[in-house]
């Protein structure tokens, strides 16, 4: 394993901050989809025990980043096509319900944070750094989801942005990236907003989703 990730551990909170660095060495590409994860090494790479680390796996496994196969190991989860296609649907109903009931809640403050993650998304995209690129991504749609102030709604939406990170990096590595099309694509969800016309907005939200699902379906196929 590369050791390009940082690994500045606080020891108050050792497996959150295990779970965070694994987390960072999936989302940047260090760990690669389908990699083995050996506890023994990851502890002796952090210079701690193996309890820390065996929680934060477990961590990682809930939160669908990981997987554990019974006397084969853990390992990097592989998306596959029902994982996109479960992941897309899902983020599209309940976007374009809370896209809908944020349109009357957001503020000009609003508008300008979403025009400066934009911003920032389009110079990720320059540097090719695709970390942050999904991390603009996920901040971009948890912006405006927040502002539906349906709080359960919130917290299912919140549950997918690790799964839609590690998604966002399948769909780099099958789509080809087109730096202006990505941001434009925002760029129509932000404007889409601004009309308040919540018919045209639930319509623009959903296709946003979908389409990503039928550019993959374009392409080289997803595992399984």
């Amino acid at each position: 394993m590369s050791g390009e990730t940082s690994m500045i551990l606080d020891h108050r909170n050792l497996s959150d901050d295990v779970a965070a660095i694994i987390r960072k060495m999936i989302l940047n590409g260090e760990l690669k989809a389908g990699a083995r994860i050996n506890q023994a090494q990851l502890a002796e790479k952090f210079k701690i025990s193996r309890g820390p680390v065996r929680e934060a796996l477990r961590s990682l496994q809930n939160e669908g980043l990981i997987k554990h196969e019974t006397n084969k190991g853990t390992f990097v989860t592989t998306l596959s096509k029902q994982d996109a296609f479960e992941i897309y649907t899902l983020r599209a109903l309940l976007e374009a319900e809370a896209a809908q009931l944020a349109v009357f809640n957001l503020t000009e403050k609003d508008f300008r944070k979403l025009e400066e993650l934009l911003d920032q998304f389009y110079q990720m995209m320059v540097e090719q750094n695709l970390e942050s690129q999904a991390q603009c991504d996920i901040l971009f749609h948890r912006t405006i989801v927040e502002a539906s102030k349906h709080s359960r709604l919130i917290n299912m939406h919140r549950q997918l942005d690790t799964q839609v990170g590690a998604m966002y990096l399948t769909v780099s590595n099958k789509v080809p990236v087109r730096v202006h099309q990505v941001v434009e694509n925002h760029q129509i969800l932000l404007d889409v907003l601004r009309t308040k016309d919540k018919e045209k907005i639930k319509e623009i939200f959903s296709e946003h989703y979908t389409q990503t699902l039928k550019d993959l379906s374009n392409m080289t196929p997803i595992k399984g």
